[in-house]
């Protein structure tokens, strides 16, 4: 995971605008127009032995909504690649972000192209099904509070309710703000259980917060 040993062409493809600028992963999958040119490339890089590399591979061509790439990442969700592989180590807490950023990627492909929407909304409810188990450090819920998933609502009650289990309460309370949004009544009843949950994780109060400015 160390991507200063890549080759310059691979290091531009992945981190450069079409200037040669060096802007960050996150920059290259806004580029606007897409970039035609670099998706055979990136593409080719899915199957790399070198599964970091495979991995930004698939975030771009996905937000870039390239089936190749949400394939590819639809593939990590299905086979649990945080059973085997580390890909988003959060810097303090050490917990794999990795589902946390593959929505990230998977929302700029329903927002900024084309791809079926159905097919998005698909992979994000097995995303949310990994909720409890699994760390999210907070891009899902942006990704549900600005996308028009109605259709996911059953998917995040129930990740609330195992993030609760297995006592993630802090990760529970950013879907309050979701729920508050698309199913005020149902967020209502929450907000109670929350506030008890206060002395667990003073973080929750953000969440409580928020969700009140939805109700």
């Amino acid at each position: 995971m160390n991507p200063s040993h890549y080759p310059p062409a691979v290091y531009t493809l992945l981190y450069a605008d079409e200037t040669g600028e060096i802007i960050g992963l996150d920059e290259v999958q806004l580029l606007e127009p897409v970039p035609a040119g670099r998706i055979p490339p990136l593409v080719g890089l899915l199957t790399s032995a070198d599964q970091y590399l495979a991995y930004q591979s698939g975030l771009i061509l996905a937000a870039w909504g390239v089936k190749e790439g949400v394939t590819y990442l639809r593939q990590l969700v299905e086979t649990r690649v945080d059973k085997t592989a580390v890909l988003e180590p959060h810097r303090l807490w050490g917990e794999d972000n990795v589902y946390d950023v593959i929505a990230e990627a998977l929302s700029m492909a329903w927002r900024y192209s084309e791809y079926d929407k159905a097919e998005v909304a698909a992979i994000l409810a097995q995303i949310l099904t990994l909720y409890g188990e699994c760390y999210f450090e907070s891009k899902l819920k942006q990704v549900l509070l600005t996308s028009d998933l109605m259709e996911l609502v059953p998917a995040v009650k129930q990740a609330l309710q195992l993030a609760l289990a297995h006592q993630r309460y802090y990760q529970a309370s950013q879907l309050l703000p979701v729920l508050a949004k698309y199913d005020k009544a149902y967020a209502l009843l929450l907000v109670a259980q929350f506030e008890q949950l206060l002395g667990q994780d003073k973080r929750i109060q953000y969440n409580l917060e928020e969700a009140r400015s939805y109700l």
